[in-house]
């Protein structure tokens, strides 16, 4: 019998198609959104299958060279069929499935129909970070103290000499500059393909509606961030970066970008650590509201 699920590379013209699915989920999961998984493309190999009216996700751990997928997206009711179908062929043609950026309504689910054959545990290194948007516009609270430090002190150390910009046709060229010049300050290699999700951003930033600023100190940028909508209320901010050494250059473009563009939503996600301690500390000392519950794990017989 002919493999029924066949896999083809995430391109932008697929962006309506794959939304009408993607669309339907709720929750904090980024990956769960098209805007994500198009702008890895280069790194994480993203994948999409279309059957039965259920659409299924595959990508590539970049390191380990592992495939890994997604639960189905459909209508709930036919989940468990869906689920069997992605099991059987995934045991075809890989052996061993392993699954990623599974929700809690997902993973529920899946041990129902599975039992024991299915182990999904807490991704803690996977698990996005929700902030409420006001908090992180007004940087009120004693947990949020040392951030509004930060940011006074840059607006008071550079007085006269900075200024925002939000992303145009006339500054996107100096966004994807800025990337390289940081990366080239870090290790190039090592970020070649986040270098390239932010140039897809770029490249499909009025498809994908990206929002952007930059922060310039004299005439040069000086941090930049980059981010789409997840949905009405959630927005996603998925490139961050600012030159080492400058005292508040995070805080500022963290804050003058969601000051201007981001009061509209509730909710303001920044994504995992990925189990980098710097990035967790960095994350964790916002005051998160929530983490975003992912869970992560293998089927086998």
């Amino acid at each position: 019998m002919p493999l029924r699920l066949k896999f083809k590379e995430v391109e932008l013209k697929d962006r309506e198609l794959l939304d009408r699915y993607l669309k339907r989920e709720s929750g904090f999961i980024g990956e769960h959104n098209f805007a994500d998984l198009y702008m890895w493309v280069y790194e994480y190999k993203s994948s999409y299958a279309l059957y039965n009216d259920y659409l299924y996700i595959k990508m590539t751990a970049p390191r380990s060279g592992t495939d890994f997928h997604l639960m189905p997206f459909g209508e709930r009711e036919g989940f468990s069929q869906a689920l069997k179908i992605l099991i059987e062929e995934g045991k075809r043609k890989e052996g061993k499935l392993y699954f990623s950026y599974v929700s809690r309504w997902q993973k529920e689910l899946a041990e129902k129909i599975l039992g024991d054959r299915v182990q999904l545990v807490l991704s803690r290194d996977y698990a996005d970070y929700i902030y409420l948007s006001e908090k992180l516009i007004e940087l009120r609270g004693k947990k949020l103290h040392g951030k509004k430090n930060h940011l006074n002190r840059f607006i008071k150390d550079n007085e006269g000499r900075w200024n925002y910009e939000d992303l145009d046709d006339f500054n996107a060229e100096e966004f994807y500059a800025f990337q390289l010049k940081w990366a080239s300050l870090h290790d190039p290699e090592e970020f070649k393909g986040e270098t390239a999700a932010v140039k897809a951003l770029l490249e499909a930033r009025r498809e994908l509606g990206v929002k952007g600023g930059l922060i310039r100190l004299e005439g040069k940028v000086t941090a930049m961030t980059l981010g789409t909508e997840f949905n009405s209320e959630i927005f996603i901010v998925n490139i961050e970066k600012a030159l080492p050494g400058i005292n508040g250059a995070y805080q500022i473009i963290s804050n003058e970008f969601a000051r201007r563009n981001l009061c509209g939503y509730k909710y303001i996600n920044r994504e995992e650590d990925m189990g980098l301690e710097g990035l967790r500390q960095a994350k964790t000392s916002y005051a998160p509201e929530l983490l975003g519950e992912a869970y992560e794990g293998y089927y086998c017989d």
